[in-house]
């Protein structure tokens, strides 16, 4: 399968080399030099830096005859121009990340196949931890037994305890989702320091699930 990934954060990036892990053809593009030069050199996949907005560049890296385009940047405009340009030149599967929620229904009313909003499926996650307040260990885990969705308790004198996310040395492909602190939820970024009994929700492959509970537990 072909897929054109536009946004090279931290979605697109682990996208990126999930789906060529898997044997696909990938496309990435963004238009930040900084995002596409670091990416090109940890996934096995065509990195174009270029502003998606416009025709030329779809063309000129030649992806017409792609399978499905992927549009996860942080601004919902551009993932929409994206998919509707995707689809002028004649790419049949669009998907879009979208921040605000009231606009998943608009996308797929232009043509975008499935919308996806972050922080709906997030919440949906916590809802289901609210309703099992004792939790467990594995919440999820795919059917290939490659990728699992963890509850993991901050251990007091962890590597976690006391720092900052963006302190911790986690995998590049592991993504810490959700934090739950007492009966706070947050979605945590690089400035969020972990205290001792925090829960995070954590998505990471199988292998670097010992990496995992090392920095969290100890």
């Amino acid at each position: 399968m072909r897929v054109v990934i536009v946004g090279a954060g931290k979605i697109g990036g682990h996208l990126a080399k999930r789906l060529s892990q898997a044997r696909n053809e990938v496309v990435v593009i963004d238009r930040d030099e900084k995002k596409t030069e670091q990416l090109s050199g940890e996934v096995d996949a065509l990195v174009i830096s270029a502003d998606i907005t416009r025709l030329e560049t779809f063309r000129k890296a030649e992806i017409e005859n792609a399978d499905v385009l992927v549009a996860v940047t942080d601004r919902d405009e551009v993932n929409l121009l994206a998919c509707l340009i995707a689809r002028e030149v004649g790419i049949p599967r669009c998907v879009a990340r979208v921040a605000d929620p009231e606009l998943e229904s608009t996308f797929e009313r232009l043509g975008v196949e499935e919308a996806i909003c972050p922080e709906v499926v997030t919440a949906n996650l916590i809802e289901e931890l609210v309703r099992h307040p004792h939790g467990v260990a594995e919440l999820l885990t795919t059917e290939e037994g490659d990728t699992k969705l963890m509850e993991i308790r901050v251990l007091a004198n962890s590597e976690a305890d006391g720092k900052r996310l963006g302190e911790l040395h986690l995998p590049a492909d592991v993504l810490v989702l959700a934090l739950r602190r007492r009966e706070s939820f947050t979605v945590p970024d690089p400035e969020t320091v972990f205290q001792e009994n925090d829960r995070v929700i954590v998505l990471s492959p199988a292998e670097a699930l010992d990496r995992v509970n090392r920095v969290f537990r100890g």
